[in-house]
């Protein structure tokens, strides 16, 4: 008997769903997706733009020190939402879609409740999920503990989840979808003239990471190279571009950019030798200090954009929808 093909991978970060219609627009590429390649497919989906932030808030002003499970069990509810209105918007579509709670990933966690670490991805709950509807939809940053409570995988750790149940569904490819053209030299929101990068190897993406780069988690990097899973950074449908294979390519030089503290932003020149040069400077200053920084790394990079830039990409906002939960 042929062994079932592996499911197609996909997550989407919570500035896909920035707007209700998110959903439906994405609703619809994954049915098409589905149709196309007639194979399952699990969704890892983030909680909108916004939401953890704001409940976060709503939790710090009620108790400075909560117990972890209070904590857990309120921030993950952003990602719940998520997967709710997802698979509401994939029904709609034509295409019913199994909404999977935490505890039907078969991603177990272990220590503390708001910053657990992933351990094992079990395949068989998302296989049962699949076997009954050809897609699931999935929280992102969630599993849970040997007592079966959830946990929180950390923040901003929908890739993780995505890269881990691809590995443990032997697929090959984990496609991650974001407001950016793939893996680029530089924050094109703060350096216009960065390059996307077709193809970079692992080691590059775990150091931008390292540095504050907010390209893919740390740990999901770690995690696909341990199990083979090519990752495909790409920007969110419609938008054009064929985004970044990471795993396959050669290492890169890059600039990150990342908050020091309230008033400073640390630059990194990361070298594709395994140097790395950082400045601290005024929050102000960040992006000159960035352009100059990628320019030395880049030498024409600013000449090579000449006037076919519109400019940086708009700052990321939080969508409007994201105080859902709070009243």
């Amino acid at each position: 008997m042929n062994a079932p093909a592996a499911p197609l991978v996909l997550k989407f970060g919570g500035s896909a769903f920035a707007e209700l219609d998110g959903f439906t627009r994405i609703a619809r590429y994954v049915a098409g997706r589905a149709a196309a390649a007639g194979r399952p497919v699990v969704v890892v989906v983030s909680a909108m733009s916004g939401t953890t932030g704001r409940l976060q808030e709503t939790l710090d002003h009620l108790a400075p020190d909560p117990p972890g499970e209070a904590a857990a069990m309120l921030l993950t509810s952003g990602e719940t939402v998520s997967v709710a209105l997802l698979a509401a918007a994939l029904g709609a579509a034509g295409l019913p879609a199994s909404a999977v709670p935490a505890a039907g990933t078969g991603l177990l966690g272990e220590g503390p409740p708001q910053h657990a670490e992933l351990i094992r991805a079990d395949p068989a709950p998302l296989r049962a999920a699949l076997g009954a509807r050809r897609v699931a939809v999935v929280p992102g940053g969630q599993a849970v503990d040997g007592a079966g409570h959830t946990v929180m995988l950390g923040r901003n750790s929908s890739d993780l989840s995505a890269v881990a149940l691809a590995g443990g569904l032997g697929a090959p490819v984990c496609e991650l979808f974001s407001d950016v053209p793939g893996v680029c030299t530089a924050d094109p929101r703060l350096v216009p003239a960065a390059r996307t990068l077709g193809g970079v190897d692992y080691a590059t993406v775990d150091r931008m990471s390292r540095h504050g780069a907010k390209v893919v988690h740390t740990r999901a990097v770690t995690w696909a190279r341990r199990t083979g899973v090519l990752l495909h950074c790409r920007p969110l449908p419609p938008l054009a571009g064929e985004g970044t294979t990471v795993g396959r390519g050669p290492a890169s030089a890059a600039v990150v950019v990342a908050a020091h503290d309230d008033r400073l932003s640390r630059v990194t020149a990361l070298f594709s030798d395994g140097r790395a040069e950082h400045a601290l400077v005024p929050h102000a200053e960040a992006p000159g200090r960035a352009r100059r920084a990628h320019e030395r790394l880049f030498p024409g990079a600013e000449r090579a954009l000449g006037g076919r830039a519109a400019g940086p990409l708009p700052p990321k906002a939080r969508s409007p929808h994201s105080d859902v939960l709070i009243t």
